[in-house]
């Protein structure tokens, strides 16, 4: 008697699962992180009282004497999303990387290796990643502190820092789904079984003898399933990456195949020693203790349900997005070399901050002067109110950016791109937002100027009117929204939006305010070449980390978000299938259950909604609890809003509300909910129906 192919099934895919899970995993964690480290220092301040190329020696004697190998990573300036340095002092592990190069397990993503003396003047802080002992670690943080600098240990690859990256992420979400999907195969799987596991009983087997003989046909299927997974896996991964880091990628594959078998196997045990409460002739007819066998259905079904509503909204809006980054790599295209830069994020500290502001901010002034950059500043405006204002883009645009995205106003015809004064600034408001004007205008020092708002003058800001429904291209595919609104949604393209702007290089525009938009990617330079000339002019390598042109960082959003929505189709597709079998199952137990009283019924000529009442009621009550679950949680959301709202404060973001796209997601689930369960007794009352008729 063998066991039944859905719980084969579900092994096999545990240990495809667990394959691909590995793969994607460390595909990802390698684009944040260099593999194979045992800890990373991260050194965010100096006080420069020892120069880059000193702190490179030290770091070098370090390695040597402390039989550990450091490498300081610095991103490649023009290829940073794709490729990155490693600069290598040899000591320990990992030291032959500097003949032979970093073995990479994603090939999409390039590490070069150097050493590390040609670090040169270099600014010392960043990432050094540490190969070799946790104390080699500490040991490096106090020569680093020795040397002026402020350094602290990290442990990006600790199960903390993991779950706090990965948390939220598509990736980590599908283990989940998964894990439930487990449950409910290995469960129907068995419940399928009942009646061999009642003939079983009835030749004297104990719940001990049938579960070890399970187990031992399980351990004979998992040797050929297991052999061939691994085979197959060893063959792609030798043709994708040469087996690289194949250790690393056999742990993580491992590890979840262990944690997802064994779910099954305690789900496989718990479901035979529910069968085994039940009676020998009972469990020959296939039937379950079915209060219980239904309580431990709804337990799956409804956090797959809250699972299944939570996947649903995110697939409908990633794919919103997909589709409207598809729309805007079309003016991606237009924009041709635009360039955007990106700073050094060790630069953390109250010091670090100032000398990027002190050296960055003047050489971005004088680039806006001569007209060697475009900015598109894009905020919400905060503090006036106003719900209709909560929900409008603010662009602060400087003169290059009117010339090169042409804005219409009020009659069609296109703004003139250069102001009259050099001190003036154009406060450009849709007709639809007339009204506003003047708590509008109100706003314009503090978001031109934020450090120093009174620099700017009511009288230089000059009202003018756009014309309705225009659409406006930003240069940013970033998504800058922090308002609990679809935050990272695409603001490429921005309809409507409220634009300041000012005149090119203006004094009454703080280095403060360039420093701050260029770290969002909302300073861009037509010419790139005119950022390697200002760094090297400047001696900015310290500050300016990278740079990307505006139609990559599009192209490389849209590849990650696509990837994401893949990933996701897949966990709705698993949450589905979830909520489809814990159905059946429901329905299964019930009418195994009540078979004979059915029968009864349906000839003394009851309705059909009556004999079934109550697995009709229950999934009733489901379906309402489902129904009302987002408008519950859009509720609770907003009462943290009346609270700003009694103490007299602005609200930090609008009102979150119900959408037709929540409505529209919430139906079709309750609709596929609620069909399965009709459809599976419909076909469960008929098969009982033709078998009794065949009895009588």
């Amino acid at each position: 008697m063998m066991l039944h192919r859905g719980i084969k099934f579900v092994h096999a895919a545990v240990l495809a699962y667990s394959v691909v899970l590995a793969f994607l995993f460390l595909r990802s964690m390698e684009e944040d992180w260099v593999l194979g480290h045992s800890a990373v220092v991260w050194v965010t301040d100096s006080d420069n009282s020892a120069s880059g190329s000193q702190v490179a020696r030290v770091v070098a004697e370090f390695a040597q004497e402390q039989k550990a190998t450091v490498a300081r990573e610095v991103l490649d300036l023009k290829d940073p999303s794709s490729r990155r340095h490693l600069y290598l002092a040899p000591g320990g592990p990992r030291s032959s990387w500097l003949e032979d190069g970093y073995p990479t397990f994603n090939r999409d993503y390039r590490t070069d290796v150097h050493p590390v003396a040609d670090l040169g003047l270099r600014d010392p802080r960043g990432f050094y990643y540490v190969f070799g002992s946790d104390q080699a670690a500490t040991s490096l943080t106090r020569t680093f502190t020795d040397l002026g600098l402020t350094a602290k240990v990290y442990q990006p690859f600790s199960v903390a820092q993991l779950s706090s990256e990965y948390g939220g992420s598509a990736l980590y979400r599908s283990f989940f789904v998964v894990a439930l999907a487990v449950v409910t195969m290995t469960g129907a799987g068995v419940l399928l079984n009942a009646k061999a596991y009642g003939v079983l009983r009835l030749q004297g087997k104990s719940f001990g003898q049938i579960l070890r003989r399970d187990l031992r046909q399980l351990a004979v299927f998992w040797s050929i399933a297991f052999a061939a997974v691994a085979a197959t896996a060893l063959l792609l991964l030798g043709l994708y990456n040469k087996l690289a880091w194949i250790g690393t990628f056999t742990l993580l594959a491992l590890g979840a195949t262990l944690l997802l078998g064994l779910v099954a196997l305690t789900t496989h045990a718990a479901m035979l020693g529910l069968m085994s409460q039940t009676d020998v002739l009972s469990a020959l007819k296939g039937e379950l203790p079915a209060r219980t066998a239904a309580v431990c259905a709804y337990l799956v079904r409804i956090p797959a349900l809250l699972l299944a509503l939570s996947i649903a909204s995110a697939v409908v809006l990633a794919g919103q997005d997909v589709l409207a980054r598809q729309e805007s790599s079309q003016v991606y295209a237009k924009a041709g070399a635009t360039t955007s830069i990106a700073f050094n994020g060790s630069l953390a500290s109250e010091t670090g901050l100032h000398a990027l502001e002190k050296n960055v901010g003047p050489w971005l002034s004088e680039a806006d002067k001569d007209g060697r950059i475009i900015f598109a500043g894009h905020r919400r405006i905060r503090g006036l109110g106003l719900e209709d204002l909560m929900k409008r883009d603010v662009l602060i645009v400087n003169d290059s950016f009117l010339a090169a995205q042409p804005v219409l106003d009020s009659s069609g015809h296109r703004h003139n791109p250069a102001a009259t004064d050099p001190e003036q600034v154009r406060l450009l408001i849709p007709r639809s937002l007339a009204r506003y004007a003047q708590p509008l205008r109100e706003q314009v020092p503090g978001l031109l100027n934020p450090a120093n708002p009174d620099v700017v003058k009511a009288a230089s800001v000059q009202t003018v009117w756009s014309k309705d429904n225009q659409r406006v291209f930003t240069y940013n595919p970033s998504g800058q929204r922090r308002d609990g609104e679809n935050p990272g949604a695409d603001d490429s393209l921005v309809t409507d939006p409220v634009i300041i702007a000012f005149p090119n290089g203006s004094p009454l525009v703080s280095d403060r305010l360039y420093i701050d938009y260029a770290s969002q990617s909302s300073v861009v330079f037509p010419d790139p070449d005119d950022v390697t000339a200002g760094v090297t002019k400047h001696r900015l390598e310290t500050y300016v980390m990278s740079m990307t042109p505006v139609a990559q960082n599009a192209a490389d959003i849209l590849r990650d978000l696509v990837t994401d929505f893949r990933l996701q189709l897949f966990n709705l597709a698993v949450a589905v299938a979830v909520l489809l079998i814990t159905g059946v199952g429901v329905c299964i137990v019930h009418s195994r259950k009540n078979a004979q009283a059915i029968f009864a019924r349906h000839i003394s000529g009851w309705a059909f909604v009556t004999t079934h009442r109550p697995v009709l009621l229950l999934e009733g009550l489901l379906a309402v609890f489902l129904a009302g679950w987002l408008p519950f949680q859009v509720w609770q959301q907003n009462q943290d809003l009346a609270r700003y709202e009694a103490l007299g404060i602005p609200a930090p973001r609008p009102a979150a509300e119900v959408t037709g796209l929540d409505l529209g997601v919430t139906v079709a689930l309750v609709a596929v909910e609620v069909a399965a369960v009709l459809l599976a007794l419909v076909a469960f009352h008929r098969r009982i129906v033709k078998e009794g008729a065949t009895q009588s």
